[in-house]
């Protein structure tokens, strides 16, 4: 009777050890991937925003002409650099016939220079993270930051575990129901 009882201690204790694995395996398993597929998922979006007739036929970026007398301008190598502090700054025109710069601004022309849509990459972004992720999990994408030139894009994703809440059809959520939040700021460069 002895044996049996420790057989029977050591069978349960194998049984609760396998589903604490599984638990803190599936945390920390499901954290790498979402990480992973976030990653993934922003470079393909990005290559495939990526506007080509812009980046062969050119495109002008736009600015106000005070942008240089405030200070914000660095030179380097002999060409002089401005500085914008947000995307409200300057606009971005395509290179067509009849396309001129207003008298109040001034117009660089940028040719072989990489240029992102934004609806294309939030749109393929979506659709990406969609087909690939975890179905037993809800998901809150934040595009926080998209700017088309140069190409750069700031995206955080909560992630929430439906089997650990009671309510898990619900569909309101607080800050404090997600278990998880990744991060990530990419910037499309040229491999030369």
């Amino acid at each position: 009777m002895k044996t049996a009882m420790w057989a029977v201690f050591l069978f349960i204790l194998g049984i609760i050890g396998i589903v604490l694995i599984n638990i803190f395996g599936n945390i920390t398993t499901t954290n790498q991937q979402d990480y992973t597929l976030i990653k993934n998922t922003t470079e393909a979006a990005m290559l495939d925003a990526l506007d080509i007739a812009s980046y062969r036929g050119g495109f002008y970026i736009c600015f106000s002409p005070s942008k240089i007398h405030d200070g914000n301008t660095q030179s380097e190598n002999g060409k002089q650099t401005i500085q914008f502090d947000n995307k409200s700054e300057y606009t971005i025109r395509l290179r067509r016939p009849g396309v001129e710069a207003n008298s109040n601004e001034i117009c660089n022309l940028l040719v072989n220079e990489y240029k992102i849509n934004q609806d294309v990459f939030i749109e393929s972004f979506l659709r990406r993270l969609s087909n690939n992720i975890n179905n037993n999990k809800s998901y809150r994408v934040t595009v926080q930051e998209v700017i088309e030139y140069p190409p750069k894009v700031s995206i955080r994703i909560d992630t929430y575990n439906t089997y650990n809440s009671t309510e898990s059809t619900t569909l309101e959520f607080s800050e404090g129901d997600f278990n998880i939040r990744n991060q990530i700021d990419a910037i499309l460069e040229e491999k030369y």
